[in-house]
């Protein structure tokens, strides 16, 4: 990604501290879409118009999320999917999936024990929760502030420095600065 003029220097002084960081131990996996007129309408999941995002989220001992990350993708081909997960997820650990054959093969490459769980019904819903708790927050976010798709990828990266600080509370501004 090229980095725009100044009036962003925020957003990407928080895109290269998110990149040092890889999720550990227990890491739902999943893909997600952003962006589009597909609210409401038209085609939904790999049918649709809008860009394609990997997400990871980690959990702590008691269940609860620790650290995320959102990436856009070009496609959800296993090689791509392969490549984000390389940069952002540990070899080591417990990756939970909903079977796609990237995540399976990802955590193959990683040595990663890799549990597959029903993508329907309410077991889905309780082994995905706090994944589709982080895709849904990162919507909202960027919901009336996102205006165009070259910036996506950096609305994506403020939520993640924002959400993986989350408890951090007034340090936050001054880490930032530090990093700008």
């Amino acid at each position: 990604m090229m980095r725009p003029g100044s009036c962003n220097k925020i957003q990407w002084a928080m895109t290269d501290r998110n990149a040092r960081y890889q999720l550990a131990g227990l890491v739902e996996l999943d893909d997600a879409y952003f962006g589009g007129v597909s609210h409401g309408a038209g085609k939904r999941g790999r049918g649709t118009d809008q860009d394609p995002v990997v997400v990871g989220v980690s959990l702590n001992e008691k269940g609860h999320p620790q650290y995320a990350f959102l990436e856009v993708v070009e496609s959800l081909k296993q090689d791509t999917v392969l490549e984000v997960l390389k940069r952002r997820v540990d070899e080591s650990g417990i990756w939970l999936s909903d079977g796609a054959a990237a995540y399976a093969a990802g955590a193959k490459t990683h040595h990663a024990d890799h549990r597959v769980t029903l993508s329907r019904g309410p077991e889905a819903c309780e082994v995905f929760h706090w994944i589709n708790t982080v895709i849904g927050l990162a919507k909202t976010f960027i919901d009336g502030t996102y205006h165009g798709r070259a910036r996506r990828q950096l609305y994506l990266e403020e939520f993640m420095y924002r959400f993986n600080r989350r408890h951090m509370e007034t340090g936050v501004a001054d880490h930032l600065l530090i990093a700008a």
